[in-house]
């Protein structure tokens, strides 16, 4: 019986060591952190000029599509600049015209003056033949000959004035006339300066903060919003130095949360690590040449990005602590990326109502400021 009783305790010493060491191995495959959060972009909507709140359309918590209005400024300053832009280019299109009409003026003038001397040299021509058959006096011969230069002169003068008046009015037409071009690009300028009084969501996601109220007088640049996409969100692991031996690029990760509990799990996969710990990019860097240095371990930042849809259904706040697993039993990936990331964030789209009806409202002012027939 005693003898029975020494095998199961052997037995079980034995099983206990196996299951031991076959867990102590399994886990070298594994390393985590629970020095881990949620991270993303955090938008700001700012006023692009100083102005009054006078209507405002969301709150703290509130969803929002891209391109949503979100402020209404008064936008009293803009628009009488735009005003007096107006004014100015209906003014530089009346003075191309009237420089286009002085061109035609200018070319009556010429021909005016061509037929004057073609008269005065047959005049001069007929003075001379008379003068030498004693017909005329060589006074009345030597006058019409200085009434054709003085009428060549008049003539190469009117040639000048043509050449000048064509240089002013250029040969393009008075919508592509650099004046009216420049009055133009500024009253477009002012129309979407206007336009900006509408301040709209860039993206779609989540207001996170509000800083303004309705009847706030706002300064250029200053925040207004600033809005967090949940669905668009990643994970920063900071790990122990001595923990990233055999961390490579897209090794996938499993990670939980405090909020929802290890029941719930998401899953993921490294982006990559940094590149220094984050002693290196502190406020205060720490001097360590100086005497009183203490080795300490360092935490480098690794960069997880979720890879299922699991964050749609349960979402993490920016800055939710988080637990992650990562599992490096394949090494065959790189430590560091060297390919170019091609991820570009375009939200030009978005902004195009700037420039809407910027081209037709300057178009049309150049119309109505044209005299009839003229291009």
């Amino acid at each position: 019986m005693r003898r029975s009783w020494s095998l199961l305790v052997v037995i079980l010493i034995l099983a206990g060591i196996s299951y031991a060491l076959v867990n102590y191995l399994e886990n070298r495959k594994f390393v985590a952190t629970d020095n881990a959060y949620t991270t993303g972009d955090i938008i700001t909507v700012s006023s692009p000029f100083e102005d009054i709140i006078m209507w405002l359309g969301g709150e703290e918590g509130d969803y929002v599509e891209a391109g949503q209005e979100l402020i209404r400024l008064d936008g009293g300053a803009p628009k009488n600049a735009l005003s007096r832009a107006k004014s100015d280019l209906a003014r530089v299109v009346q003075e191309v015209a009237s420089l286009k009409q002085k061109v035609q003026r200018r070319k009556a003038e010429v021909v005016q003056w061509q037929a004057s001397y073609k008269l005065a040299r047959n005049e001069s021509q007929r003075r001379q033949k008379l003068a030498k058959k004693g017909m005329v006096s060589k006074e009345e011969a030597d006058i019409a000959v200085l009434h054709l230069e003085e009428v060549a002169a008049s003539l190469a003068t009117a040639r000048q004035r043509l050449s000048e008046a064509e240089i002013k009015a250029g040969s393009m037409p008075i919508a592509e006339h650099p004046k009216v071009k420049h009055a133009a690009s500024w009253a477009s300028g002012h129309q979407a300066y206007v336009n900006k009084t509408t301040i709209v969501a860039p993206v779609s996601g989540h207001i996170a903060k509000r800083f303004a109220a309705a009847g706030d007088i706002v300064k250029a640049g200053k925040p207004l919003f600033q809005l967090v996409q949940l669905d668009k969100v990643w994970v920063e692991a900071n790990f122990k130095e001595t923990k990233l031996r055999n961390l490579r690029i897209d090794q996938p990760v499993e990670i939980s949360s405090d909020l929802y509990g290890k029941e719930l799990t998401y899953q993921g996969v490294v982006m990559g690590t940094g590149t220094g710990t984050g002693a290196a990019f502190s406020l205060l860097p720490a001097q360590n040449a100086t005497g009183n240095w203490l080795k300490i371990v360092q935490r480098v930042p690794v960069r997880i990005e979720l890879t299922d849809d699991t964050v749609n259904d349960y979402p993490l706040p920016i800055g939710s602590s988080l637990h992650v697993s990562i599992d490096t039993s394949d090494q065959s990936g790189v430590r560091l990326s060297r390919v170019p990331a091609a991820r570009p964030v375009d939200v030009s789209p978005v902004y195009g109502y700037w420039r809407e009806g910027v081209h037709e409202m300057a178009q049309q002012i150049i119309a109505d400021n044209l005299p009839k027939g003229a291009k």
